[in-house]
């Protein structure tokens, strides 16, 4: 406890959130919920049903707490991929264009707590980086929201070529976060 604020480790609040500890869920909600609006809202973009979504996330997240396996990821990882995989199923209905890469590269950048420690345009760079074809499929299935297979036939593709590229744009990312990070000792990913 500090200043009279309680603080939990990451392993305590999970075993205080598997024994449904009220407490340890608002606490969650506190320190988590600013984050993953943000990603909601990106994928979303309108405000009220992102604040209707980050509601469910969370219900989600106190319901199935017990799936979650620290040997698989992170934690706040696993948060992440239940807003992002909420967020999608919304757009299903909504069908939304994708928003620009610049636009996506900018969001990401704003909210560095969520994406570790990357330089202001180190990540625009990284993006770059990638072909053309790449960067659009990125945008369009991380950021916008597609399935793969909704991509393949918005840009009348066979899904095994999606599949393959996106595959690609991320071993390409990886490849150059390696690199950047083995060149910068400050970077931790």
């Amino acid at each position: 406890m500090k200043n009279n604020v309680l603080i939990y480790s990451e392993s305590e609040l999970i075993g205080r959130l598997l024994t449904q500890d009220r407490h340890a869920f608002n606490y969650l909600y506190t320190n988590y919920s600013g984050a993953l609006h943000g990603v909601v809202l990106k994928i979303v973009v309108k405000e009220e049903p992102a604040q209707d979504l980050l509601q469910e996330i969370f219900i989600k997240i106190w319901a199935n707490i017990n799936r979650y396996d620290s040997e698989k990821g992170r934690f706040f990882t696993w948060m992440l991929n239940i807003a992002r995989n909420s967020s999608i199923d919304y757009l299903r209905g909504q069908r939304n264009d994708i928003q620009d890469l610049d636009s996506s590269i900018h969001w990401i950048e704003s909210n560095q707590t969520v994406f570790g420690e990357i330089e202001h345009n180190e990540l625009r760079e990284l993006v770059s980086r990638l072909s053309y074809e790449q960067k659009t499929l990125i945008e369009m299935v991380y950021w916008g929201g597609y399935t793969q297979i909704e991509a393949a036939n918005r840009l009348k593709l066979p899904l095994g070529t999606v599949k393959t590229r996106l595959r690609l744009a991320i071993k390409n990312l990886r490849l150059h976060l390696a690199h950047t990070s083995s060149c910068s000792p400050s970077m931790a990913i």
